[in-house]
């Protein structure tokens, strides 16, 4: 199986890997292949394990072409709006996550809490359509070059506190959105 799935992977990269092609353009051609992200099921992805998935990754790095988009959006935001989302929020956000398009960060974490959701402070509420969101979130990584943000804010306030809790797709560059970087001692800020 694995001769097999190498030999098809070598043949599509020998038909579609350029080194002068721009990234943005290698990274829609893998994700409209299903290779951005193989592991997610079709179409996005091809439904594969870690060892075809592994294939992959070792027929990219020997043919000489680089890798898919990384990050939070592969990594947690297309999995969970996958398995959550309703279908026009699969089609808004996955497809910009899996070509690079869109990048995304994670905002858990709150001043005097940490990652510790029992202690949420953030909170969303219903006005009309749309969610007011007010709070405040620390030890976000790369958020100031985000698209989006995977939020987590408090709904129900009467809920326990392991409860009443929901995952937003958070614009990052809305009114009301402050980025504060939290300066690091090598004078780098990775963090906000």
């Amino acid at each position: 199986m694995s001769n097999e799935l190498r030999a098809e992977i070598d043949a599509w990269i020998d038909a579609n890997w350029d080194p002068e092609l721009p990234v943005r353009e290698w990274w829609q051609r893998l994700s409209l292949a299903g290779f951005s992200n193989p592991g997610l099921a079709e179409p996005f992805g091809k439904g594969w394990g870690r060892a075809e998935t592994r294939v992959l990754a070792a027929a990219l790095r020997e043919n000489g072409s680089i890798g898919s988009p990384a990050g939070l959006g592969m990594m947690l935001a297309a999995p969970t709006i996958l398995a959550h989302g309703d279908e026009s929020q699969i089609e808004k956000y996955v497809p910009k996550i899996l070509d690079g398009t869109d990048s995304w960060c994670q905002l858990f974490s709150e001043p005097g809490a940490g990652s510790d959701l029992a202690g949420l402070q953030t909170k969303a509420v219903r006005d009309g359509d749309e969610w007011v969101i007010t709070g405040q979130k620390v030890w976000t990584s790369e958020g100031q070059h985000a698209d989006y943000g995977m939020l987590i804010a408090r709904t129900d306030p009467d809920a326990s506190k392991h409860r009443g809790i929901s995952w937003f797709a958070f614009p990052m560059d809305q009114e009301g959105v402050e980025i504060r970087p939290l300066r690091e001692m090598t004078g780098r800020s990775l963090f906000n």
